[in-house]
């Protein structure tokens, strides 16, 4: 799996205002996340993120080992 596929399935599951996906160890993989939404406004982290790990599922079954998540809010991201 690449970065780019996984960017795509997070922005068609929330309204990101910002999401970069990196595979540090270059194995396809492993893989860090930042996204940053207004969709995560009052909600606890655990709530952030299972917003979107509920979207990367059924990719976790097969191709997607790892996700280390990083979610804020966009005026948590402007700090």
């Amino acid at each position: 799996m690449e970065p780019f596929e996984i960017e795509s399935v997070i922005r068609n599951a929330v309204d990101v205002d910002h999401v970069e996906v990196r595979n540090p160890q270059k194995d396809g993989v492993h893989f860090d996340a930042l996204v940053v939404s207004s969709e995560f406004e009052g909600k606890s982290l655990i709530e952030q993120h299972r917003l979107v790990m509920s979207a990367l599922s059924t990719h976790f079954e097969s191709a997607l080992h790892a996700l280390s998540l990083k979610t804020l809010t966009p005026k948590e991201w402007k700090k």
